[in-house]
């Protein structure tokens, strides 16, 4: 009988050792900067010379898209249409599973004067983080208007190169500042609490939970209840990522797999 998500995974809190099965170890020929998985819970890694490669669930390669600088933020959010943000040159696009480019849009310096960060809102909104004005504003590309226009305080914005990471998830904004840690905001663009710690270099999310690591465990905190708890580390990496069947560890110029023991 399969057991739901939140059993899985308690179940691998209190036996963590019994948790989980290594099924693959593989070794990229490129440095990984950054690792993500989809909402299906397929695999993508972003590599230093600008290659993202997408993974199934037991680690068979299959795409790769070439590109040189690696973008500055990706987010395969459903699979089907992933998002790709390139600050080199101000534009975004999306991309089939396949990595072809279906759109492609730069961003209009009438609404943004410096863009730093850009991450999709819903179908139709973008936020961007605009480095001129420490602020933070929600554009909508089908009417070309600023719907949300919200300075950041000034004690959780330092610099503006502090942060590095940006996302929606479940009508939240989350922000991570490598100098104080995720910063949650609204659907409006009020601040509304900081987690973590300023260790981190990614975080991602599993169900109602946000996630994240902080020395060898893993750490979760509930979107809507705020409860959290914590799990260890099997084996230690730059990028831990979790689904309801899969634990994906990455480090430097490897991938290992495993499989939840159930």
């Amino acid at each position: 009988m399969r057991l739901p998500l939140f059993s899985i995974l308690i179940i691998f809190c209190l036996t963590p050792s019994l948790a989980q099965k290594k099924i693959k170890s593989l070794t990229v020929s490129d440095e990984v900067i950054y690792a993500t998985v989809d909402r299906p819970g397929e695999l993508y890694i972003v590599t230093k010379n600008g290659q993202i490669q997408r993974f199934d669930i037991n680690g068979k390669l299959l795409s790769v898209y070439k590109n040189n600088p690696a973008p500055t933020l990706f987010d395969p959010r459903d699979g089907a249409r992933l998002f790709a943000y390139f600050r080199h040159d101000q534009h975004y696009s999306f991309l089939n599973p396949s990595f072809d480019v279906t759109e492609s849009h730069t961003i209009d310096s009438s609404l943004v004067i410096a863009p730093w960060l850009i991450c999709i809102s819903g179908d139709h909104n973008v936020w961007i983080l605009d480095a001129a004005d420490e602020s933070i504003k929600k554009i909508n590309v089908m009417t070309g208007t600023v719907d949300v226009d919200l300075k950041i305080a000034d004690t959780l914005f330092q610099e503006v190169a502090s942060f590095t990471f940006m996302r929606e998830y479940q009508g939240f904004l989350f922000l991570l500042n490598r100098e104080k840690g995720i910063l949650i905001f609204n659907s409006i663009g009020k601040w509304l609490k900081t987690i973590g710690s300023p260790v981190m270099s990614y975080f991602n999310f599993l169900g109602e939970e946000l996630y994240y690591t902080e020395g060898a465990k893993v750490k979760f905190f509930n979107l809507f209840t705020a409860e959290t708890r914590e799990m260890a580390i099997r084996q230690p990496g730059q990028f831990i990522l979790l689904t309801d069947e899969r634990i994906f560890t990455v480090q430097d110029f490897t991938l290992d797999f495993f499989a939840l023991d159930r």
